[in-house]
């Protein structure tokens, strides 16, 4: 995984093209996975912005784990607050499938910007909308979310990375108006288990990654936090070896000469996860 070149050129070029805009934004947001908060947040981009009021939402939450996203709030706004003293940062559980939260997103948001607000009118100047930078990885689902305030399919969506290729603004509020970037991920991760992760939740692209390798990864990973749900899932006896070969044979995804078919059940493994078919789980604990 950290062979492969991932960096594409249009992201390269977003990274630096969201710098100078920092200056017209009162408010960052930043969108992460639920499932693996830690590996979707882009240490770079949070360094740039560690000045400025930012709000978290922990997106995807109907597919993670509860109590692990909870735990998650808690940490992110207590070990950024430290980091960061002068900003202030909020964290929200999201679900940009429904629209039951964004009365409270808008009122975070507005709290968040009021001391700028405050600013721009004791300089004698009108009151105008509250400008909101939405940054993330690709893939966490950063248009959805401005779908979701805005009733509407403005910004471009999809089930993979790359969708967005170019910054556009968009009026999700008579108050509040959103500025939706592309999905920026470092150039370099910490760990190869970190780009393993991403591949997880399809945040990196198909072509950057081995779907064996990663199916083989994630049932690693579920089975280390969630002793057992996989041999229940898939009907393996308890004694069983968790395996892509196991899976396979238990499906009846066989091959010419009763060989099991791995590349077929890697690419069922990976969606079974990222669809939510093995229920609510979480990538990553606190």
């Amino acid at each position: 995984m950290s062979q492969i070149q991932w960096y594409p050129g249009h992201i390269a070029k977003t990274e630096r093209e969201l710098k100078p805009l920092l200056k017209w934004i009162d408010v960052v947001v930043e969108v992460l996975d639920a499932r693996l908060p830690e590996a979707s947040c882009n240490p770079r981009l949070r360094r740039a912005y560690s000045h400025m009021p930012v709000l978290v939402l922990l997106n995807k939450s109907d597919l993670a784990d509860s109590n692990h996203t909870k735990a998650w709030k808690v940490h992110f706004e207590k070990t950024l607050a430290a980091q960061n003293p002068d900003s202030v940062i909020k964290s929200h559980l999201f679900d940009a499938k429904t629209a039951q939260h964004k009365a409270q997103v808008i009122k975070l948001l507005k709290l968040l910007a009021e001391p700028k607000m405050a600013q721009v009118v004791a300089k004698g100047l009108k009151r105008r909308p509250v400008r909101v930078l939405v940054v993330g990885m690709p893939n966490v689902g950063k248009s959805t979310v401005i779908n979701c305030f805005i009733g509407q399919k403005k910004a471009k969506t999809g089930h993979k990375a790359g969708v967005t290729r170019q910054p556009q603004w968009v009026r999700i509020h008579p108050d509040i108006e959103l500025l939706d970037t592309p999905g920026v991920i470092p150039p370099r991760l910490d760990s190869e288990e970190m780009g393993e992760l991403l591949a997880c939740v399809a945040s990196v692209g198909e072509a950057a990654y081995d779907e064996e390798q990663v199916a083989s990864f994630l049932i690693g990973r579920i089975e280390e936090i969630y002793p057992g749900h996989l041999h229940t899932h898939y009907h393996l006896d308890a004694d069983t070896p968790l395996s892509i070969e196991a899976i396979a044979l238990a499906r009846r995804f066989i091959l010419k000469g009763e060989q099991p078919d791995t590349i077929r059940t890697s690419r069922i493994i990976l969606s079974d996860f990222r669809q939510g078919r093995w229920g609510r789980l979480s990538l990553e604990t606190v």
